[in-house]
């Protein structure tokens, strides 16, 4: 490849978002430093299906336990008009109603609404003001089990901190923005690699907890096993 080449890939990648990749190690403007750019983002992409799947689970775990509990304790009232969110996520609720309305009328359904809510409003729904009993709309001590079945002991604390890992690593990823990048460490292109991975098996151990059926059909389908085959090729790659 020529250097006008190389500076024409770099130059529609972006020079700020390339110069990222110098911080596995890669010297300016190299080849191996595209290259490694194009690795990093072939592995990521597997991630888009499985973070898929485990957002309409997560929205419809939890919108099909709290439709009948609080339609059998506020007849006529929805949950998420009566629950008591944050400012961030009244903000969220109200867009997507405001969106909801625009495509769908005003006789937009409850299913209409839930699509338009992202992960990160059904996350902080794991948040510590809906675990207050203090709350009068606290929800979690009823629910636990039906959202999540496989949590195998695990306290809605701990799952809402991994989601919240989860959502920062589905937000870098659909803002292209790197997943393995750290403000307090420096890695080199392997230990990027590893960050990917453990990544990727938090993603799937969440999906267990609310539903392991979809998580096995998942791997059996191939999608783990095409990840892990995808990250061996290019951690075997020498420089």
């Amino acid at each position: 490849m020529s250097e006008e080449e190389l500076l024409r890939i770099i130059n529609n990648i972006s020079k700020p978002r390339i110069k990222t990749y110098e911080g596995l190690g890669f010297p300016e403007k190299d080849v191996d430093l595209i290259s490694a750019y194009f690795a990093i983002q072939e592995i990521s992409s597997h991630f888009f299906v499985p973070l898929q799947v485990l957002e309409i689970c997560l929205r419809n775990s939890i919108n099909n336990a709290l439709t009948p509990l609080f339609e059998g304790k506020w007849p006529g009232n929805k949950w998420y008009n009566l629950v008591q969110l944050s400012d961030e996520s009244k903000k969220t609720l109200l867009s997507a109603k405001k969106i909801t309305k625009a495509k769908c009328g005003e006789a937009y359904t409850d299913d209409d609404l839930i699509s338009n809510l992202m992960l990160g409003f059904w996350v902080y729904m794991l948040d510590s003001q809906h675990r207050n009993n203090q709350n009068p709309y606290h929800f979690w001590q009823y629910v636990l089990d039906d959202v999540f079945p496989g949590r195998n002991g695990k306290l809605v604390k701990q799952m809402f901190d991994d989601f919240k890992r989860i959502n920062r690593t589905r937000n870098r990823l659909y803002h292209h923005e790197p997943i393995w990048k750290s403000k307090h460490k420096k890695r080199n292109f392997q230990e990027a690699i590893l960050v990917l991975e453990a990544e990727y098996s938090k993603v799937y151990e969440a999906l267990g907890w609310m539903a392991q059926e979809k998580k096995d059909f998942m791997i059996s389908l191939g999608f783990y096993e095409r990840f892990e085959e995808c990250s061996r090729k290019h951690k075997a790659r020498s420089w």
